[in-house]
């Protein structure tokens, strides 16, 4: 099974899921092959993934997450922690943004390894990839808590497995080399 790492300068991982939001492009045909559309297209329909996880969730799930993090890292029981993340949800830091900034590209398209030149997968199958990776992520913040305030994170704590859209995608549609 392969895993994404999701590589983050602190401790640190995070998403929220797109499900139920419309996120895709309206002037781009999600019934497209990746090689009719072009890489014009998917990097569109990328730009708008990351544009849309920095509009919903730079405020909100991120913030939480990445103040989370910085809590687990600077104190030593859950109940500091949880005063660190409150301070910090209403005062970020400048390195929470930096943070934010790091998921979202952890998450996006440039952790998905495919090219689209004579790839006959679908921008609706990226989409899907994009849409189950932000999920795994979602899932992977529940166990990001200050109850682990005073020790280091799990192994691999920071690793999410690759959903099986992406895995499908990455197959059909293979880097050279």
């Amino acid at each position: 099974m392969s895993r994404l790492c999701i590589p983050i300068p602190f401790v640190l991982a995070g998403a929220a899921a797109c499900g139920g939001a419309d996120w895709f492009p309206a002037d781009v045909d999600e019934n497209a092959t990746l090689a009719a559309a072009g890489d014009a297209a998917a990097a569109k329909v990328c730009s708008a993934f990351e544009d849309y996880l920095l509009d919903q969730y730079r405020e909100s799930l991120f913030v939480e997450v990445a103040c989370t993090a910085l809590g687990i890292e600077q104190t030593e029981t859950a109940a500091a922690c949880g005063d660190f993340v409150s301070d910090c949800i209403n005062n970020p830091p400048a390195q929470v943004q930096t943070l934010v900034s790091t998921i979202v590209a952890g998450v996006g398209c440039d952790a998905v390894d495919y090219q689209s030149t004579g790839c006959g997968k679908t921008l609706s199958d990226l989409r899907a990839c994009l849409d189950a990776a932000s999920e795994e992520v979602t899932e992977l913040r529940r166990t990001i808590t200050c109850g682990l305030a005073g020790q280091a994170l799990p192994a691999g704590a920071l690793t999410i497995d690759t959903p099986p859209e992406c895995t499908a995608l990455e197959l059909a549609c293979p880097l050279p080399g």
